[in-house]
């Protein structure tokens, strides 16, 4: 009877460093959340911080790009001596310049139309309509690229965001 209450305590003890280490195990390893089976990250310049692909659940066959973040106005209400309050800007704010993507490379499937609309000074984006699937596309903006692949059909988002945004 000891040897079987001997053997459990250890059982129990060997599986429990096992389920730590584990544990620990995964803490340090860092997984790579831009590989899916529906879409795939294949490269990225190091000037862009990150990017998001999500797919949406309503049906289509479009891809929204949006390159940069949104900018988030800063305003200072000013008011003068005669009461009169404007809003301005920071000369900071207003020098930025979004990316622009001047060359999109198709390198698997294709697409019939693109619009461009510029939201803001930092941010642009990108509409892509008739996609045909799997759909691989590289971006360039001067050095930068991002290369991406969507693998099925449907509504796509594509969020990308420079570090210096």
């Amino acid at each position: 009877m000891k040897n079987i209450a001997l053997s459990l305590v250890l059982f129990f003890m060997v599986m429990g460093n096992r389920t730590l280490a584990s544990s620990e195990f995964h803490l340090l390893v860092k997984t790579d959340t831009t590989k899916t089976s529906t879409y795939k990250v294949l490269g990225k310049s190091k000037n862009i911080e990150s990017v998001e692909i999500r797919k949406s659940k309503k049906s289509g066959q479009i891809v929204y790009i949006t390159v940069g973040k949104k900018k988030l106005t800063s305003v200072n209400n000013n008011s003068t001596a005669y009461g009169v309050v404007g809003k301005s800007e920071s000369v900071e704010a207003k020098s930025e310049t979004g990316p622009i993507f001047d060359n999109i490379e198709v390198l698997n499937g294709g697409y019939d139309n693109i619009k461009v609309d510029k939201k803001s000074t930092t941010q642009n984006f990108y509409t892509l309509t008739n996609i045909n699937f799997p759909l691989r596309l590289r971006l360039h903006a001067g050095t930068e690229y991002i290369d991406f692949e969507l693998k099925e059909a449907g509504r796509w988002d594509v969020d990308i965001n420079y570090k210096n945004n």
